[in-house]
């Protein structure tokens, strides 16, 4: 049994030692911390790196294409372009080429070294004693504005070392795509006629189709609105970039751009593929080597538990028997403070060591490392120990916990809570009284030092125990008042009230998490239902709109066609049928626009005093010719009095003349219409009344609602929109709107407050 234990130690040794190679593996990775999603992509062009540094170049052409205005004449390299121009005295100006610039660059030790950076030291600050000039023109930054009047004045010195600057951007990047083959082919064409263009490419006489057929491409055009690409990442200045290089003022130019993801040529791309490659099969190594360190970890780890503490297991080592019998608490303060020697240790030597063999950037992880096998070594053996005594029965036994708890117990033992309540509270009754005996004692009885400073600590220790059991109960009621307080909230309609829990604790806490739960769940549930029924206001209106346009075509035209006197009925038939159905869909457009406002309050109401009396009589004139068309009799019975309400004149009378139109449409032929108005307790009750010619199967309450008529044969040309608009038009005005419907009659009544 023995040498088994020991095989088991010896493979959890060595699984943990292939947990530390794994994890040492993925840390050293180039791609540490970005997870494991950039495994997922198969290749390097799917991976943003690929992405930033196309981007990268892609910058770079459009700053090559910069640089060559201003460098190159007739595609050479010209030294006696102008560059720089500076005011030289008052009124005067003095033109440098780049020749004259290069030359004093190397005059004060500027060169570029092998990378095309400036070497050979930076321009010093300007002082008081050199003269400064300033700077009118820059041919690489025509655009330079100033921001403070300071940066438009430099030394020739400086800007010798700028111009050097960007001439060495310009050396890089054809060094690097013109001069030497590379994966990476661009061409940008401007044209304005077919002899005058400018073109900048390395990859010339290929057509777009040959640039595709390379891998990754791009491919942009003045023409086109979108970048035909298959980039998983686009990036978003290609078309403004180019658009503002445009010299000439039309769209005929495009830009190329394509990776040969052959690779085969040995530049940026290539390397970063083969690094992506083999930092991928290392990850992948790393994380096979720390799965199966876990989990051999796991099993030898189980296995020295099942050998742990078994009859057959004899100790011969002295010290380990005594740690055996020692009270858990004890055991788990030796193995902790065995775990702080090491630390010391390690600080003191083993650290010294570790930083001989890595670089300093590596030094924290090696440290991490050695702190971590330290504290998993002392938490096996301590965890192993326990283990051992669980098994020999003598772990709750023998602990220093159990022996308190046992002495503790024959005071509380065979008592109710109340009773033990009383005894935990008489004791501290008893240690404040005895507490106070021992201050008045040391008060009046002794006078020399060190009596005073006993007494100081006997006062400092009454006053901290008392400070404790009042803060306990009164953290206690103010964690109480904070839930109460939030139920309130909550039950008021505060669905985003939060209880901050970070000073709560115990069930009191658990009950504020459980409040903040209820409370972020209603406020879920009611966003959720804004925000659906704003999608649904959102739609129909939007509908409406896309409607609205085509639909004002057809009633132009058909009106058109109106005027060109067609003589044949046929035809006149069909142009009748088609304005008659035209003008009602428009009606209904403009109707669900308004039912779309009206249900989501989004108007603007101009709120005024408003003889309501006066308007049902204008109402009533308005509609009696239309009611005689279907032999309606109008029947009124209004007050002589003045009664005002305050409404929007405008929105009211939509809410009239909807109810007036639901009756016109719906009333039986040859019956009445009832109006009348009453005042009751300080309102103005307005009502319109009819017998319904088709059958009312319907309640009251669906008829308030969008598309719904009381006609379901649908013979007439309602919307189904008409009441659900009077009903939120009136909501939104302060009023209440109310229908009633007992078998063939329908009731509708206004209640508005009477404004004196």
């Amino acid at each position: 049994m023995k040498k088994r234990k020991e095989k088991a130690v010896l493979a959890h040794l060595l699984f943990s030692l292939l947990v530390v190679i794994g994890v040492t593996i993925m840390y050293n990775n180039t791609h540490y911390g970005e997870g494991i999603s950039w495994i997922a992509h198969e290749t390097y062009e799917d991976t943003p790196e690929f992405a930033g540094q196309l981007k990268s170049d892609i910058d770079d052409i459009f700053n090559y294409v910069k640089y060559k205005e201003v460098f190159e004449t007739n595609g050479k390299l010209d030294y006696s372009k102008f560059i720089i121009r500076v005011a030289d005295g008052p009124g005067t100006t003095k033109d440098y080429t780049l020749d004259e610039m290069i030359r004093h660059a190397k005059s004060q030790g500027y060169y570029l070294n092998e990378q095309f950076k400036v070497s050979g030291g930076h321009p010093k600050e300007s002082n008081s004693e050199e003269l400064n000039y300033q700077v009118l023109y820059r041919a690489y930054e025509p655009d330079f504005k100033a921001v403070e009047p300071g940066d438009s004045f430099q030394t020739i010195d400086q800007l010798s070392y700028e111009v050097l600057s960007h001439l060495g951007n310009y050396y890089r990047f054809y060094y690097r795509f013109i001069q030497n083959p590379g994966n990476l082919k661009f061409e940008i064409r401007y044209q304005n006629t077919a002899d005058d263009y400018k073109l900048y490419t390395n990859f010339p006489g290929k057509t777009i189709d040959e640039f595709k057929s390379m891998g990754k491409y791009l491919y942009v055009t003045g023409e086109a609105l979108y970048v035909d690409s298959n980039l998983t990442a686009v990036p978003k200045n290609v078309s403004s970039e180019l658009e503002k290089m445009n010299p000439y003022n039309n769209g005929n130019y495009h830009m190329s751009v394509a990776v040969n993801t052959s690779y085969p040529y040995n530049d940026a791309y290539y390397q970063a593929a083969e690094s992506f490659d083999q930092m991928r099969l290392l990850f992948i190594f790393g994380m096979i080597c720390l799965a199966l360190g876990i989990l051999g970890c796991a099993a030898t780890l189980y296995m020295l538990v099942l050998f742990t503490g078994l009859p057959e297991e004899q100790s011969h080592s002295l010290i380990v028997q005594k740690i055996d019998q020692l009270p858990a608490e004890i055991s788990l303060v030796l193995y902790l403070a065995a775990a702080g020697f090491a630390l010391l240790f390690s600080n003191l030597i083993i650290y010294k060591i570790i930083h001989l063999f890595l670089a300093s950037e590596k030094w924290y992880y090696g440290e991490l490392v050695l702190k971590i096998l330290i504290f998993y070594a002392a938490g096996v053996v301590a965890a192993l120990n326990l283990l051992k005594q669980y098994k020999s029965g003598r772990l709750w036994k023998n602990s220093l916990f159990h022996k308190g708890l046992m002495a503790l117990g024959l005071y509380f033992k065979d008592h109710r809570f109340t009773t033990r309540i009383m005894i935990a509270y008489s004791l501290f009754l008893v240690f404040n009284v005895i507490m106070i005996m021992a201050f008045a004692f040391l008060l009046f009885t002794y006078s020399d030092l060190e009596s005073r400073i006993l007494m100081g600590a006997v006062v400092v220790l009454f006053c901290v125990l008392d400070l404790w059991v009042f803060h306990q109960m009164y953290k206690n009621a103010w964690q109480t008042d904070q839930i109460n307080h939030a139920l309130l909230n909550i039950s008021n309609g505060n669905t985003t009230y939060k209880i901050d829990t970070k000073k709560f604790y115990g069930k009191e806490r658990e009950l504020a998490d459980n409040i903040n739960h209820i409370s972020s769940g209603l406020e879920t549930a009611l966003q959720e239902k804004v925000r659906s029924e704003r999608l649904k206001a959102d739609l129909i209106t939007n509908v409406s709109h896309d409607i609205k346009t085509p639909l004002t075509s057809i009633i132009n035209y058909v009106d058109l066609i109106k005027r060109e006197n067609i003589q044949d009925p046929r035809i006149q038939g069909y142009l009748d049928v088609l304005d008659q159905k035209s003008q009602r869909l428009k009606t209904l457009t403009e109707d669900l626009v308004e039912a779309s406002k009206a249900s989501s309050g989004n108007l603007k109401l101009d709120m005024a005093s408003i003889d309501f009396v006066e308007l049902i009589h204008q109402t009533n004139g308005e509609f009696e010719e239309k009611f005689s068309l279907r032999h309606l009799e109008l029947v009124s019975e209004l007050p002589d009095e003045t009664l005002l309400i305050e409404a929007d004149g405008r929105y009211l009378w939509r809410v009239l003349e909807n109810l007036y139109n639901n009756a016109f449409k719906y009333a039986m032929e040859h019956s009445r219409v009832y109006v009348d108005i009453v005042k009751e307790d300080e309102k103005i009750l307005f009502t319109i009344k009819n017998i319904s010619e088709n059958p009312l199967n319907i309640r009251a309450d669906e008829l308030t609602e969008r598309f719904v008529r009381g006609d379901v044969a649908r013979t007439t040309e309602g919307s189904g929109l008409g009441i659900s608009i009077a009903k939120s038009l009136t909501e939104l005005q302060g009023g209440e709107f109310r229908l009633y419907i007992d078998g063939d009659l329908f009731k509708a009544t206004l209640a508005f407050p009477l404004r004196k």
